[in-house]
């Protein structure tokens, strides 16, 4: 029965994605030309929907075959906010303290359920280290959002990082705990990005929209706390199995900041942008992006899983090479000053 359901997880992501790409125009979900995007048409967007709606369905499946508590299905409930919001944001622009607060809100949530479990007198008695740990956590969920937000600019590219980190943590996840729900959540959310990324592969026919990328973020931000909480991959592992895009993001915007550039004006500066313009395509970030997760990242994750005791060390041998090959490729800096 798991079988048919990957199937019909897959299907139902498809078909959605298709339904929303012919309807697009009628729905208002239509993506205009931007300086940091590649395209220069109207596109469908939205695309992201079909992987919220056939991944929920799958959820449904999940509770309905007793694999799934009701505790776990109601806590994502708490992602409905931040599609809305992000929905209306892909429609209508939405003023960024508004979508903040929002992002915050729904970080606070997960760490105060996973860290306290809504326990008041856990809260009250806390040390040094239980008020750093949690605001950092809180932090790093609301900066994925963001930046899986900032790295849909290419076609297939936040689809295929996220079908890679959760194919990885999937096969990771089995090997620490066989047959478990960490495994079969982590396999249905690839199944249901894989159902857009069909259509998503460049030439792109459907974007996935703010209501994809911030929501996937937010699902990467949930699974790396949910697991690392549960001892079933450690944090360090995640932050691996995410390092291009946290790499890029991170350094673009540090970049940009010590320039005295305007952070809040699109732009085309990421690694990806300097990519597809020295290339001549906008193929290559997504086939650069396969190359660097198939031959480095991957690799180095599941050696940060085996030795465990050496994960922070991994950590670093992976981010390293890949800070410095953002250095040399110019990211974040202007065209007039692009590679050194």
């Amino acid at each position: 029965m798991l079988i048919l359901s990957f199937v019909l997880c897959f299907l139902a992501s498809l078909s959605i994605t298709l339904f929303i790409e012919k309807k697009s125009s009628l729905l208002g979900l239509i993506d205009k030309p931007r300086e940091d995007k590649f395209h220069h048409k109207e596109m469908p967007t939205c695309g992201g929907l079909a992987v919220i709606f056939s991944y929920s369905l799958y959820l449904i499946y999940l509770f309905a075959s007793n694999i799934l508590d009701k505790e776990l299905l109601i806590i994502f409930l708490i992602f409905i906010p931040i599609i809305l919001i992000s929905l209306i944001d892909d429609i209508k622009n939405v003023k960024i303290y508004i979508r903040l607060i929002f992002h915050f809100l729904f970080a606070i949530t997960i760490i105060f359920y996973f860290q306290y479990q809504f326990d008041i007198h856990s809260i009250l008695i806390f040390s040094q280290k239980d008020i750093i740990i949690p605001i950092a956590s809180i932090f790093l969920i609301v900066w994925l959002m963001n930046l899986y937000n900032f790295m849909d600019g290419s076609d297939g590219y936040a689809a295929a990082q996220a079908l890679f980190a959760s194919f990885y943590a999937s096969l990771l996840s089995f090997s620490n705990s066989s047959y478990s729900l960490y495994t079969l959540l982590l396999v249905g959310f690839f199944i249901s990005v894989l159902g857009f990324f069909v259509r998503n592969f460049p030439p792109a026919k459907i974007f996935m929209g703010d209501v994809g990328s911030i929501t996937i973020g937010s699902f990467f931000g949930f699974l790396i706390i949910f697991t690392a909480s549960n001892s079933v991959l450690s944090i360090y592992t995640w932050l691996i199995l995410l390092s291009l895009f946290i790499t890029d993001a991170s350094y673009t915007l540090l970049t940009r900041i010590v320039t005295k550039q305007n952070v809040t004006k699109p732009h085309d500066t990421h690694y990806f942008h300097k990519i597809s313009m020295s290339s001549g395509t906008n193929k290559a970030p997504l086939y650069n992006l396969m190359l660097i997760n198939l031959f480095w990242i991957g690799p180095l994750a599941i050696l940060s899983n085996i030795f465990k005791d050496f994960d922070v060390i991994i950590f670093f041998i992976c981010y390293i090479p890949l800070a410095i090959f953002m250095i040399k490729i110019g990211a974040g800096l202007t065209n007039d000053a692009n590679f050194t």
